[in-house]
């Protein structure tokens, strides 16, 4: 895995989800969300691994992160609930939500 990742969700829907590293001590990961046009959109995170057989991003359960729900602006911060993947979902989106992501630790 190679950091940053950069996903892009035009219109509303949910992006391909981001596979991070839950086994990283500290577990930090820093995400920056670019909105171009009008968006509200929310950064979600999901404990079922996306490397795993039978995986589906639609049978994952997912929780909106901590200060990431409803955002409606570029904004950036960290997650730092050790999970094993991240997506955009865009209740309303009229442009592009751009998402890089950087995970902290060893081998990256």
């Amino acid at each position: 895995m190679s950091f940053p990742i950069v996903v892009v969700q035009t219109g509303t829907g949910q992006t391909t989800p981001v596979a991070v590293d839950d086994m990283q001590t500290p577990f930090n990961v820093g995400l920056s969300c670019v909105v171009s046009a009008t968006a509200t959109f929310s950064v979600e995170y999901s404990l079922q691994d996306p490397m795993a057989a039978g995986y589906t991003a639609g049978g994952a359960t997912w929780h909106a992160a901590t200060g990431f729900s409803a955002i409606t602006a570029t904004t950036g911060g960290a997650l730092t609930i050790p999970c094993k993947a991240i997506r955009i979902n865009a209740s309303a989106n009229t442009g592009t939500v751009t998402m890089t992501v950087v995970q902290s630790g060893p081998g990256f």
